[in-house]
This record gives C-alpha cells, sequence and structure tokens, in this order.
C-alpha cells in the first residue's frame, strides 16, 4: 500500500475500534455515519509529507435538535480518540440526491516513507 491508503487505513482502524461508523464509498453513505474522504497531502521533502482527511459527520435531515446532538456527540467521540482533528465546521452533503446535515473534520496526518 502506497502512502494514502495507508493514512486512510489509520484512520479507518481508529474509528472501528470506537465504534463510529464509518464508510468510504458515497454509494453507501447514510445518516449516522462518517464519511472518510480521499485525502490530499503537501510533500515538504523527499517522502515527507503532510496529509490531509476530510471527515464528514453524516446526521439525519432534517437536521433538527436530535440530529444535531448526535452529530456533535460524534465529533466529541472523535476528538477523543488518537486522531489529529486540525478543525471542524458544520455543513450538508449530497450523497445519493439526499441532503445530508454533516459536521466536516479536517484531520491531519504526518508520513515518512
Amino acid at each position: 500500500m502506497g502512502f494514502l491508503q495507508d493514512s486512510i487505513s489509520k484512520v479507518t482502524a481508529t474509528l472501528t475500534a470506537a465504534n463510529i461508523p464509518w464508510a468510504q464509498d458515497p454509494g453507501v453513505a447514510r445518516p449516522k455515519c462518517v464519511m472518510v474522504e480521499l485525502p490530499s497531502f503537501t510533500e515538504y521533502a523527499r517522502h515527507v509529507r503532510d496529509v490531509t482527511v476530510r471527515l464528514r459527520v453524516c446526521g439525519s435531515p432534517p437536521g433538527n435538535a436530535n440530529t444535531n446532538a448526535w452529530i456533535m456527540n460524534t465529533v466529541q467521540a472523535i476528538l477523543d480518540t488518537s486522531i489529529v482533528v486540525d478543525g471542524g465546521q458544520p455543513s450538508t452533503a449530497d450523497y445519493g440526491g439526499q441532503q445530508l446535515p454533516t459536521y466536516d473534520l479536517s484531520v491531519r496526518i504526518g508520513t515518512n516513507q
């Protein structure tokens, strides 16, 4: 595996260990899961990289108080893991024609391969 897939594997393994449901395929994204999107990276020197992965904590539409509570609790559960979160913000995502309320987290992973 390459460094991008390794980065995704580290994040998904941590989510699994914390019993946080996740998906990588937009076709199976559903409310009350964390969508793990493709990573981006910056290379500082040969094989020294900073990888960023966006996690989208997906709630149920239309985004009422119960949904918002679930989203915030899930964000806190992610923050309580070893995943390094650089920042987050509320948003929406369209999966399968359905608008889902989300909270988007920026996750940072340093690599040296």
